[in-house]
């Protein structure tokens, strides 16, 4: 009988360790097999019925969360096991399950159940999603789904120090424009916002040299800091407005400062 050549011998092993590898892993449940069987109670358990998807759409909605939710398992989990699971990290499901329903219906298209089921949910992508769902929520009027996207936007967006005097959300900003409704405000609405002359004057008591500086220059930095002369613009802030004083507001600062109303260094 011919004897095996040695090179032979390591080929084979490496076949049989493929096909005991694979053999291994068909005996894994698909959760693709199960979730028809425990689609109801899950939907029922996570609070969801109430979004009247039909059966497609709601497969399509939890399917990743629940194949994660199975994990690799050899025998069927039970359906409190994997409700559990879900269950376990709630507000980030949820808030997944809000961008999947955005990609499953589009915005305009979503019964009122829908919409309200996103705005109550997204959180961190409230800077992306917040324009086109303040958009929708104005052709709806539903203001009080828009002053609940208002108070996400202050806690998850690129919140402004400056509020927009059209949709009431810090979202301003540095070119005027407001991030949420895209309206454009003028320097001297931004000046009104601020109240900028009384807001150098208390800034004068703090930092006289700098109240200096901005009269002397002519303009100066604004952020959530406060106000910065130029020689000390905010240079690791995101949002940082410069704010150009006119004519009137320049002589009204200097009467200010020349009537002795700075204190001086000692």
């Amino acid at each position: 009988m011919p004897r095996r050549k040695k090179s032979e011998e390591p080929q084979q092993q490496e076949q049989e360790k493929k096909t005991k590898k694979k053999s291994t892993k068909d005996k894994y449940i698909d959760p693709n097999a199960i979730i028809d069987e425990y689609l109801e109670e899950v939907v029922n358990a996570l609070g969801l019925a109430y979004l009247n998807l039909d059966k497609d759409e709601y497969k399509e909605l939890i399917k990743e969360p629940f194949a994660a939710a199975v994990g690799e398992v050899k025998t069927k989990p039970k359906a409190r096991t994997i409700i559990n699971r879900l269950q376990a990290n709630k507000d980030s499901l949820m808030e997944f399950l809000a961008l999947k329903l955005l990609r499953i219906k589009n915005l305009d298209k979503m019964t009122n159940e829908q919409l309200e089921f996103v705005v109550y949910n997204i959180k961190n992508t409230v800077k992306e999603l917040g324009p086109q769902l303040y958009e929708e929520l104005s052709k709806r009027n539903r203001q009080d789904l828009i002053d609940f996207l208002r108070t996400t936007w202050n806690l998850y967006g690129i919140n402004s120090p400056v509020e927009c005097p059209r949709c009431k959300f810090n979202a301003i900003m540095p070119d005027l424009s407001c991030y949420i409704c895209k309206y454009v405000i003028s320097m001297k609405q931004l000046k009104e916002k601020i109240h900028v002359i009384d807001l150098l004057i208390d800034y004068s008591k703090s930092d006289p040299e700098g109240f200096k500086e901005i009269i002397t220059a002519g303009y100066f930095y604004y952020s959530w800091n406060g106000i910065s002369p130029p020689s000390k613009m905010p240079k690791n802030e995101l949002l940082v407005f410069e704010i150009i004083l006119n004519r009137e507001e320049k002589e009204k600062l200097k009467a200010y400062y020349s009537a002795g109303n700075i204190p001086q260094n000692q």
